[in-house]
């Protein structure tokens, strides 16, 4: 391959002349007649498009360390083919009207080349990334169908007063110095005001220095994969529970153990025979994704007893916990450990608003350094600009008056649900995870529908009801339905009727 940029063949050049092309010769056959291919693609692609001067054949000699005559007798065959014209003293120049073989562009001759070659080799951890992207449409509506009542979870509603305030303060804030590379643990003001916020209202204890900053919470799980995971190294996950944490944990090359979720949590009865296996367990202690039950205050200390007496290490997700409707909160993990074995996981953006990719993991001192030098490794830092706005946004008050006029709105539409589900299916299904989080889940009693789940799911979403299975968050197959129906992120209004539609659908099926 050559890149034709000699500054002396300017001299030759007119408007017209390539002044920089990168020429690539296959390798095959004599040096001419890959001179003549290679000019040629160049013209088929439109890089050198109709009345184009080439360059002077000793400067293209020059630069591919060839003979003149080699390039010479390339350019003669391009003239013979009725690419190109010879003017006395004009140079080489591409004809007015090409043939018609030009129609058949590079492009189509490269899509043609990439079908028959082989799919390309690629690594352990990709194969099993990609297969657990190409997995996601199970989760979701596939093709164009609108969809009138919508309960996908994870969606929420971005409240018009933050979002005013928000904008106020990415004004008043950006002519600040936030221009430069920042820290790969984050911003110290927003370390400071995440340290006084967890610890007065989720009983954590930390200081800003335990603090990292990522982008959301699955960066941080990505980070500690790698901190900790080698090939064949086991870790610990929730039954059924969340599908992208066990992505990432398997693509490090972790063996996945799942451990079965009651209505109190993780059965952690089970725990002294992984004793000397699970370098990690993952949990959901607040709000069990997806079940929503609640880990019980005896089986978090005896998480934690495992995690002293293993040498293990717990990950607190602690994804929806402000979000708490019935009964008191208990505290966080991170807060009754005194061995310094759990890492917390919080973000924002399932408060605030997705967009915002900024979230924090609390860690172990000892563990500090080498999480922020894996930080530093993979993508520096978390925006400088949006991390000062929300330190604002916490400082002045605003976080927590969000949080209170949310959790009033969420409060209002969980009931709704809540009332919708039982009234048109009510002997048909049990609730689970009804008393905090942003979401809950129907299990149906009719074992039969677990085997017409996706003629049900198709049917539901051509009507235009977006319902999702739990069954994709299942290692081993379910016993029965299991549908999660997100709150906070459809309106009041569609709430009853889409219930109603639910139970249209639904009917047909029971048996």
């Amino acid at each position: 391959m050559a890149l034709l940029k000699d500054p002396n063949m300017y001299n030759y050049m007119g408007p017209k002349e390539c002044r920089l092309m990168l020429l690539e010769l296959d390798g095959d056959g004599p040096l001419y007649l890959q001179i003549y291919r290679a000019m040629k693609l160049q013209i088929l692609a439109g890089h050198l498009s109709e009345g184009a001067k080439l360059p002077a054949s000793r400067i293209l000699a020059n630069q591919l360390s060839v003979s003149r005559n080699v390039v010479m007798l390339g350019y003669d065959q391009l003239k013979a083919e009725g690419y190109v014209i010879g003017h006395k003293g004009g140079g080489t120049r591409v004809v007015d009207c090409l043939p018609d073989e030009r129609l058949d562009t590079v492009d189509q001759a490269r899509n043609n080349a990439r079908k028959e070659s082989a799919a390309p080799k690629l690594s352990a951890q990709a194969t099993i990334s990609l297969a657990y992207w190409q997995g996601r449409a199970r989760l979701s509506p596939q093709g164009n169908t609108p969809l009138s009542y919508d309960f996908r979870y994870g969606d929420i509603e971005v409240d018009q007063q933050s979002k005013k305030q928000w904008r106020r303060l990415t004004a008043r804030l950006f002519n600040n110095d936030v221009h430069q590379y920042g820290s790969p643990q984050g911003e110290t003001y927003l370390r400071e005001k995440i340290a006084e916020y967890v610890n007065r209202n989720r009983g954590c204890q930390c200081s800003p220095e335990q603090i990292a900053i990522v982008n959301g919470s699955q960066q941080a799980l990505d980070i500690i994969a790698r901190l900790f995971i080698s090939p064949g190294d086991k870790v610990i996950v929730e039954e059924p529970g969340y599908l992208a944490a066990k992505a990432v944990f398997q693509a490090a090359g972790a063996s996945v153990i799942p451990m079965a979720v009651d209505q109190d949590g993780m059965q952690v009865e089970s725990l002294s025979q992984q004793r000397s296996k699970a370098r990690l367990l993952y949990v959901t202690p607040s709000h069990q994704f997806p079940t929503g039950s609640i880990l019980s205050l005896s089986r978090r200390l005896a998480l934690l007893e495992w995690a002293e007496k293993a040498e293990g290490f717990i990950i607190e997700d602690d994804y929806d916990s402000e979000f708490r409707f019935e009964g008191r909160p208990i505290a966080a993990l991170q807060g009754l450990d005194k061995s310094s074995r759990t890492l917390y996981i919080g973000t924002f953006s399932k408060v605030l608003f997705p967009a915002l990719r900024i979230g924090y993991v609390i860690l172990p001192p000892d563990l500090v350094e080498p999480f922020i030098a894996l930080r530093w490794h993979s993508d520096r830092h978390t925006g400088t600009h949006q991390q000062r706005v929300l330190a604002e946004f916490i400082a002045a008050g605003f976080y927590e008056r969000h949080l209170r006029r949310m959790r009033k709105r969420y409060e209002s539409r969980r009931r709704l649900l809540i009332a919708s589900l039982q009234a048109s299916l009510g002997s048909q299904i049990e609730l689970h995870g009804t008393n905090a989080g942003l979401h809950l889940m129907v299990v149906f009693k009719d074992r039969s529908l677990l085997e017409k789940e996706t003629e049900i799911l198709s049917t539901a979403w051509s009507a235009g009801l977006g319902i999702y299975p739990a069954s994709p968050l299942y290692q081993l197959p379910p016993e029965r339905l299991g549908l999660l129906f997100g709150y906070s992120g459809i309106e009041d209004a569609a709430i009853q009727p889409g219930i109603a539609l639910l139970k249209q659908v639904i009917e047909p099926f029971l048996s």
